[in-house]
This record gives C-alpha cells, sequence and structure tokens, in this order.
C-alpha cells in the first residue's frame, strides 16, 4: 500500500469531529435509510468484551450480499485503515456514506458518540431494505487492530435476534510495535505520549488478518491484552407494523352511508356475520346512525377479544358518488367493516372478514354489499327514519321504535321494496360501496 507522511487522527481529535461524523450518518438514525415498502427496523446493542481496551465509536453498514466492507484476506479500504490505525470514524462514515449509492450498501452510520470503555456498551437503530451486516470499531490501544464484523446476515423474523461474538483483526497496514509512542495519546494507553504522526518505518502492505492480541513486544503491559472476542452485538429486528390505505366509494345514486366502522382482526372476530343476531353496537349503527355506540363495543373488544386495530375511517356522512381514504396500521390479517345506509330501517353497508394485502404495493378490492341487521322491520316510512335531510322532506324521530323490533339475524338486504313513502332515487342495484385496500 502506498503511504505517506500524514498526521495521524488521534482518538482525542476523532472525537472533535464526532459532530461532522454525525452530520454524515446519525448515531439514533442513518444514512440512505430505505423508508420504502420492505424497510426494516432493526435495534442493536455493542458491547466492549475486553478488560483493558477501548474501542471507537463503531462504524457500521447495512447492505446487500454484493457490497463489501471489508474481508478477511483482503486489503483494507482507506477508510478501514484510517479508522485501524487512528480511529479515524469520520473517514471511514464518509466512504460509506458515497458507496451506498455506488456500491449497493443499504445504510450505514456511527453507532456512539464517544469511545467505549471496557464492559460499557452503546445501542442504536437502523431501518434498512438490505440484508447484510458489517461494522469496524478500532481497539484503540494497537498498531492497527479493529473489532470486526463482516457481511452477517441480519434476523429474518419480526422480534427475533441474532448475536454475534467479534473477534478482532489486524488491518495489515502497519507493523505491531506494541509502543506507547507508535499509538495514541494519553489517556487511553495508560501513561507516556503517543507522537500523533503515521510513521512510514513501521508500514505495512499486508492483507486483513485474524489479530494475534499484544504479545509484549513493546511497553503495553498485559492490562490490554484480550483473549477470545473483543465484543459482542446483539441485533434485534423490531416487529414491523404494516399500514394499509382504505379507500371507500359510495356507489349509490341516492342513499348517503354514516361514517364506516371499521376493525383489523384475526381470523375468528368480524363485525358482523350473515345469519347471526348483530351485536348491539351494530344495531345501534344499522338503525339510527349510532357510530360512536359500534366504535366503543369494538374498541373493549380489541383486547377482551383479539381484535387488531379498530376506528371510524371518517368524520362525516358520505354523498352517493363520493368517497373517503384513511389509514391503518396493524398486523392483523382480516379487515370487517359496517357503514348504515341512511335512508333505511336497519340497513347497512358490510364487508365481512375480507383478507388484507399480504405484499408492499398490493391493493385489493371488494364490493360492500348491503345487509339488513334484522332488528326493525322494513317500514321504508320517513317517519320511521332518521331526520331530514338525509331522506328527503318528513322528518325521523332518529330514535328506535320498539313497536318496529325484530328479533332476526343480519341477512343481505333486499333493497327498498316501495313498501312506504321512499321514492325511487333511494332504491340501488348490486353493491352499494367499493372498497379499496393498498399495502403501503
Amino acid at each position: 500500500m502506498k503511504r505517506s507522511t500524514t498526521k495521524r487522527w488521534s482518538i482525542v481529535a476523532a472525537l472533535g469531529l464526532i459532530a461532522t461524523v454525525l452530520s454524515i450518518a446519525a448515531t439514533t438514525s442513518t444514512v440512505g435509510a430505505q423508508a420504502g415498502s420492505d424497510a426494516v427496523t432493526y435495534s442493536v446493542q455493542f458491547r466492549n468484551l475486553t478488560d483493558g481496551q477501548w474501542l471507537t465509536p463503531p462504524n457500521y453498514a447495512a447492505h446487500t450480499r454484493q457490497a463489501d466492507v471489508w474481508s478477511l484476506g483482503g486489503a483494507a479500504s482507506d477508510g478501514v485503515r484510517a479508522v485501524a490505525e487512528n480511529g479515524g470514524v469520520p473517514i471511514l462514515a464518509a466512504e460509506l456514506s458515497s458507496a451506498i449509492d455506488d456500491a449497493g450498501l443499504g445504510v450505514s452510520g456511527v453507532g456512539a458518540d464517544a469511545p467505549i470503555a471496557p464492559g460499557e456498551q452503546s445501542a442504536w437503530e437502523f431501518t434498512t431494505t438490505a440484508d447484510r451486516f458489517s461494522l469496524v470499531s478500532m481497539l484503540i490501544c494497537t498498531n492497527d487492530g479493529f473489532a470486526g464484523l463482516d457481511s452477517r446476515r441480519l434476523p429474518t423474523v419480526d422480534g427475533h435476534s441474532t448475536v454475534w461474538r467479534v473477534r478482532a483483526f489486524d488491518a495489515g497496514t502497519e507493523q505491531n510495535t506494541e509502543r506507547r509512542a507508535d499509538l495514541v495519546p494519553a489517556p487511553f494507553c495508560g501513561e507516556g505520549d503517543g507522537n500523533g504522526e503515521s510513521d512510514p518505518s513501521i508500514a505495512q502492505n499486508r492483507r486483513i488478518r485474524t489479530h494475534n492480541t499484544i504479545r509484549g513486544v513493546g511497553d503495553l503491559d498485559a492490562s490490554f491484552d484480550w483473549v477470545g472476542p473483543v465484543a459482542e452485538i446483539v441485533i434485534t429486528r423490531v416487529e414491523t407494523v404494516p399500514t394499509y390505505t382504505v379507500t371507500i366509494e359510495n356507489t349509490t345514486t341516492g342513499q348517503w352511508l354514516t361514517p364506516p366502522n371499521y376493525a383489523a382482526h384475526t381470523n375468528d372476530l368480524s363485525i358482523f356475520r350473515v345469519g347471526r343476531p348483530a351485536s348491539p353496537g351494530l344495531q345501534a349503527v344499522a338503525e339510527n346512525g349510532a357510530v360512536p355506540v359500534l366504535a366503543a363495543e369494538l374498541s373493549a373488544a380489541i383486547d377482551e377479544q383479539g381484535l387488531g386495530v379498530s376506528g371510524v375511517g371518517a368524520d362525516a356522512p358520505i354523498g352517493p358518488g363520493e368517497s373517503v381514504t384513511f389509514t391503518v396500521a396493524t398486523t392483523a390479517h382480516r379487515f370487517s367493516l359496517a357503514s348504515m345506509v341512511i335512508c333505511t330501517n336497519d340497513g347497512f353497508a358490510g364487508l365481512e372478514r375480507v383478507g388484507l394485502p399480504n405484499r408492499a404495493g398490493a391493493t385489493r378490492s371488494f364490493a360492500a354489499q348491503a345487509y339488513d341487521a334484522g332488528t326493525e322491520i322494513n317500514t321504508e316510512l320517513r317517519a320511521d327514519l332518521v331526520p331530514a335531510p338525509f331522506c328527503g322532506e318528513g322528518g325521523g324521530s332518529g330514535e328506535s321504535n320498539p313497536e318496529l323490533a325484530e328479533d332476526w339475524v343480519v341477512t343481505p338486504h333486499r333493497t327498498l321494496r316501495d313498501a312506504g313513502d321512499l321514492d325511487a332515487s333511494f332504491d340501488w342495484r348490486g353493491a352499494v360501496a367499493r372498497v379499496s385496500i393498498t399495502r403501503n
């Protein structure tokens, strides 16, 4: 390797440049973090296992299999050499940052804002679509030693952790004199001043290899030695909660729909079932548009019965031909919905236990049919419906009439039968709403 006499990046000087490093790769965020559809967040714990060696803030990268930060038997890059010899954390950080687009790295950063003492640890998170992980952290009281992890696979299951015991490596760029005069200044390596300069007379042009630890050839005492791994890394794949964009369009020509109550849930649960009695919350919506009653019922069921998430998808009724859009974040796989067909006695638009899209970017569309809650006789009289203006002239009470109550089950609604004083403009054919769900 061609060498020139350059001022050694002392650890103290490197720390003075941490602010610069953090503008490139922050300790709690990352450069180039893909927030796209397949991005995954990982938490990292990095512990110094030695008794006497300090470690520089770890440079890390998440990347593809084709990319290479360093490898055993390969030549150290300028950035790896800068860290291994001089604690040049900002140099490797800049090298990795520029390689994100050029060489297929997914994200890079620095995992601490200060050197890590023996027995201490740092922690950080990053988000990426990449599946490999590499790391470099200088063993401060060595000539060119570093703790390294080379292209290891990241955990593939949400909530699972992978533990790596990190070995020490020699960058092969400088002889291991083990003399304090050739190392960094105090206090990291004990008494004695390092010269603060790279010495061309001890330069090497060798490959990265396993470090032989401190051999006692210089004036470093045994407290700087180590046996076995020098660091431990625990990486946990943080549970990912998918988000979905839901659009509901009223496809009728004359019926309004109440703000839709929805739930994302397990296979065993739903808002309603054809052939079964309506719940009190569904009855309240289907008869009187009592959206808060069903919302409270579903909210209470989330913890007790295993629903994933529930809510209301609009803050006002949906007019004919209009639509609403909202976002749902959930790990559940099923989706149900109920929205009163306002100018009916107990009709509602329903979607029953449909499957959410399982692939990022995928969209599923459904036709929401009209159902009869089976809790009130279908008189189709404005006086028995909700007040104006939704159903034209004539004021309904907006309350359930016990004389109209029936004890039946949820069935498909057969539209209006001209039994009362509602005109044909409130009739419908086929589905009453179209629901589109896209996994973001």
